[in-house]
């Protein structure tokens, strides 16, 4: 205005001097501003969301001075346009108009988030975990991303508030999301992007949300996210970004191999050196790279009597089976050198477990870990040993001969992984670790049942086992039928009778 007038303002507020002096009234002013653009898209270019709203400082006599932060910045769907004011008083922003669409995203990714995640103070979250913290700051240009978020915290929302509604409405939406990922796997460009990789490992979340697949859906995701970066090549993956997806990738395709018995890619050496770096310094990414090797030998043992299967592959395969073990024990050993980070506690102190979960008290005391991140490692420990080490001892037991102690120490040793996974349970089923622990305690779980099925006198810790599983896998909201108690057998059918 004073612009306008060729009249010097002095930016006092409410209302200017100048226009006190005049006698008029004071219609506002715009502060000195500079303005960074970045790679804006023409063609998909929202102007009611990036452009400058010329109404803002308009009328800026009604605002209440305001101490609010010199810089801003504002997303839309292709680009980010930051605002940097220079050294003049802020105002109060106008709420300015934003798509519905929009709205209801925000709101339903935070209450995705807030589910989803631990609710609890410690060190760092587990990088598939952390992962989910960046999908606020991530760019609204990518239409599967969009797609997935969409159809995922719909589902998150489903689940917590036992919405049979809602899932239908994510299933519609978990097939739009179908659609997009086909159009981004097609495009060379898109389909090595980490948008679409982030967004179908969601959708693997979405299948452990609603699966009604009986596997199949997580199966096959997981086998197009190591076909993607296969594609993409080790070298690709340098950003902190790039690596959460990785690790979070990884560690389904462990969960398939350990089911499947079959190994991937990822436990050779070249994908173990993307993480060689990380691995140092963080005990998961540690504990990773020793379990991604045990599908492997899980393979072999299985090939082992075949007529191509050469003489002393028994004994290789037991000798490495000890090496990794080994392996294991000094991660352990390091991972405690403080002391154990968990504390024994009365199954009762677990909120809600008795009287929501399950009320049997066949294990108790339970476990009480320090964090978060510290339960994941011991339930992921505990569960790869277990695999593994049934595995060596059934070998050892057909091809060489123990001796009863002998016998007595393996069975010790593995009825202490089941019950070790048991125990951790509960902590991971409380409303405050979220849902990523609840259903991230499911293949472990399933591990211990099998092995206290095939064990002498363990049959009431096996019901428990079952017990627990079907609660935490809300019966009835999926389907009518039982909750499978084997997610994955219909896809070890498919496996085997298949040549890949």
């Amino acid at each position: 205005t004073t612009l306008q007038r060729k009249v010097r303002c002095d930016e006092t507020k409410p209302e200017c001097n100048t226009c006190l002096r005049r006698g008029t009234k004071c219609p506002g002013y715009r502060p000195a501003q500079s303005f960074i653009l970045h790679q804006f898209d023409k063609e998909t270019e929202r102007p009611q969301l990036i452009k400058e709203d010329e109404e803002r400082y308009r009328y800026a006599y009604q605002t209440t001075p305001s101490t609010s932060s010199n810089i801003s910045s504002r997303n839309n769907s292709s680009g980010t346009l930051v605002v940097q004011q220079e050294n003049t008083p802020a105002e109060t922003q106008v709420p300015k108009q934003v798509s519905s669409i929009a709205v209801d995203r925000i709101q339903h990714l935070g209450t995705f988030i807030r589910l989803y995640l631990p609710r609890a103070d410690g060190p760092a979250l587990p990088p598939p975990s952390a992962l989910m913290l960046a999908l606020p700051t991530m760019p609204a240009n990518s239409q599967v991303l969009l797609a997935a978020i969409d159809a995922l915290s719909a589902a998150q929302l489903a689940v917590n508030d036992r919405n049979r509604t809602l899932v239908n409405r994510s299933r519609s939406m978990y097939g739009t999301a179908l659609s997009q990922m086909m159009k981004a796997i097609q495009d060379p460009v898109l389909a090595l992007k980490d948008e679409t990789l982030l967004s179908t490992y969601m959708l693997t979340l979405y299948e452990v949300f609603v699966g009604v697949t009986q596997g199949h859906g997580f199966f096959y995701h997981v086998q197009g996210l190591l076909h993607l970066i296969r594609q993409r090549g080790p070298s690709s993956f340098t950003t902190r970004l790039s690596l959460q997806i990785f690790h979070a990738i990884r560690y389904n395709s462990l969960s398939i191999g350990y089911h499947m018995r079959k190994a991937s890619l990822l436990d050779s050496p070249e994908w173990l050196a993307v993480t060689a770096r990380a691995a140092k310094t963080d005990p998961y990414v540690a504990l990773n790279d020793i379990c991604i090797c045990i599908p492997r030998l899980l393979e072999r043992t299985d090939k082992i009597g075949t007529p191509d299967c050469p003489p002393t592959e028994i004994d290789s395969v037991i000798d490495d089976s000890q090496k990794l073990a080994n392996r294991g024990f000094e991660w352990l050993s390091d991972f405690e050198k403080y002391g154990p980070r968990y504390d024994k506690v009365d199954i009762a102190s677990m909120e809600a477990f008795l009287e929501e979960i399950c009320a049997d008290r066949v294990f108790d005391p339970v476990y009480n870990f320090h964090y978060f991140g510290a339960g994941i490692c011991y339930m992921i420990y505990w569960m790869s040993m277990l695999i593994m080490q049934s595995n060596t001892f059934k070998l050892l037991r057909t091809h060489r001969q123990l001796e009863p102690k002998q016998l007595m120490v393996w069975g010790r040793q593995l009825s202490g992984y089941a019950d070790n996974i048991c125990k951790s349970i509960p902590f991971h089923c409380r409303p405050q670790t979220g849902y990523t622990a609840k259903f991230g305690s499911l293949t472990p779980l399933v591990v211990a049942r099998k092995f206290y099925e095939n064990a002498p006198g363990m049959q009431l810790k096996a019901e428990w086992c079952a017990k627990v599983y079907v609660v935490a896998r809300v019966p009835g909201l999926y389907q009518e039928a039982p909750v499978p108690l084997e997610p994955f057998k219909a896809v070890q059918s498919t496996v085997q009778q298949g040549n890949k």
